[in-house]
């Protein structure tokens, strides 16, 4: 099948797997876990989103451009690049740490006054955390330079999710306390950034003093400008959870996590094929090979649009059957797992548009993008939240949400039309989104109603069987999609 179908389907059979322990966690365990205590669960999630964030600005945009330049360098160079490349995430997570432990605690008083004692209590683990993910990054970025995705999706997917299963259980049946949940949740993201570094080292990582064929100020400028590509994506996904925490509270931040992982569930295809599809990208840029762009462009965008269609399909038409078996106080959270969902979507239509801008000479307008892109969602965010404005509660956090997804992923199309004459559509994208569409309408249809495991089972058999059986007929998934010429 060439690299990218081999690394994406082993990808894809990780974030499977995390997926499915990710499910079993934050729709069964953690409710259960945090029935009483919902602030624990959303304190645990908005600490996750302050070091997500920081880990994206203070990682210095390294991942990108090892990306970008790892490839171009003669062997000999390599372990002298690495060395000025990996001291840039070191300088910058002295920096966080110094900030967060010498301010952080002045920082923590913009939030709301019920919750600002848990989060001023817990300002070392989010430094620990931050810093842990700044290296996380980082040394992904050297294992996608090698084109080796695989071992990282299996730690970032099945294990940190598993991981994180495993002691929200022990925590659920009162073998554990809550301080050692949140050091056991720690320890978890700790082992899996030394796993990643073993596994490089085998792969060869190592550093080296002297000069290399790439100019430090390019490298600088680069890796600057592309601090927000993919991390973007990282800040959105994690302000809004903030943002609930700043304007409403953290238990709600606990309500909007559930409907926001059920919604995000369609993105699974994006994370396995997108993960060796970037790479591609970057490799065509390099070697001028416009048809190579093109295919990946729109073979990426077919493929995620129809598995992701499946995916939501799948998840909504059952919606009200997954929101009955939940505790009464998670399950209104239905029309946020709608917004997520068709957000997610927008995002995964428009393929790797956000690489060819970001990989290719045009990476200051991807940052440009992607600064619009922030300021969008704190401001969409915040108007339809806030109880002076349109006061939509966690349902307006995903509509803002969805908004600023379509508006964002758009301009991206765009402006790759514009620079490089190349679009994403075609008569099979288009039947697919129609596909779509109509599928979701079975959400109307409650079969068994007094079974709502049965009814799930009929509904999401029926539009996989549908899809399956239409792909089929039409050939509108071809077996060479994204081979590697």
């Amino acid at each position: 099948m060439g690299i990218v179908a081999r690394q994406a389907s082993r990808n894809a059979a990780s974030i499977l797997i995390g997926t499915l322990a990710g499910a079993v966690n934050t729709i069964v365990v953690l409710p259960q876990a945090f029935a009483t205590f919902e602030e624990g669960w959303g304190l645990i999630k908005v600490l996750t989103a302050y070091a997500l964030i920081f880990a994206q600005f203070f990682h210095g945009g390294v991942p990108n451009a090892m990306v970008r330049f790892f490839p171009r360098l003669q062997e000999n160079e390599r372990a002298r690049f690495l060395l000025f490349a990996f001291a840039i995430p070191l300088f910058g997570s002295a920096l966080l740490s110094a900030f967060l432990l010498l301010g952080g605690h002045s920082a923590i008083d913009l939030v709301n006054e019920e919750n600002s004692a848990l989060l001023r209590e817990r300002i070392p683990e989010l430094a620990f955390l931050s810093v842990i993910l700044i290296f996380f990054f980082s040394i992904n970025g050297y294992l996608s330079a090698r084109l080796k995705t695989t071992f990282f999706q299996f730690i970032n997917e099945t294990f940190l999710k598993s991981w994180y299963l495993l002691i929200a259980t022990t925590y659920l049946f009162e073998l554990i306390h809550f301080d050692q949940l949140i050091a056991a949740y720690l320890g978890g993201y700790t082992l899996a950034t030394l796993a990643l570094l073993i596994y490089s080292l085998k792969l060869g990582l190592r550093f080296q003093t002297g000069t290399f064929g790439i100019s430090k100020r390019e490298f600088a400028s680069y890796s600057l400008y592309s601090i927000l590509d993919r991390g973007a994506a990282i800040i959105v996904n994690n302000l809004d959870s903030i943002m609930i925490g700043l304007i409403i509270g953290l238990q709600d931040v606990a309500y909007y996590t559930l409907a926001f992982y059920i919604g995000a569930v369609a993105m699974i295809p994006q994370k396995s094929i997108m993960a060796i599809a970037n790479p591609i990208t970057s490799k065509a840029l390099g070697e001028q090979d416009p048809n190579e762009l093109l295919r990946v462009y729109r073979q990426s965008s077919l493929l995620q649009l129809f598995f992701g269609g499946l995916i939501f399909c799948g998840v909504w038409v059952s919606i009200d059957e997954v929101m009955h078996l939940l505790p009464p106080q998670f399950n209104g959270g239905k029309w946020v797992v709608f917004w997520i969902g068709i957000s997610r979507l927008f995002g995964m239509m428009t393929g790797v548009s956000g690489g060819i801008l970001v990989y290719s000479e045009h990476y200051r307008l991807n940052f440009r993008l992607n600064l619009w892109l922030i300021a969008l969602t704190a401001l969409t965010n915040y108007f339809f939240m806030h109880p002076d404005f349109f006061n939509m509660g966690i349902e307006g956090a995903a509509i803002a949400t969805a908004i600023t997804f379509l508006t964002y992923n758009g301009m991206k199309v765009v402006y790759v039309n514009m620079h490089f004459r190349i679009t994403p559509f075609s008569g099979a994208y288009a039947f697919v989104c129609v596909l779509t569409a109509s599928l979701s309408l079975m959400t109307l249809w409650s079969p068994l109603e007094a079974q709502p495991f049965v009814a799930i089972l009929i509904k999401s058999t029926v539009v996989t069987a549908a899809f399956a059986l239409l792909a089929w007929r039409t050939r509108l998934i071809p077996l060479d999609l994204l081979r590697k010429k």
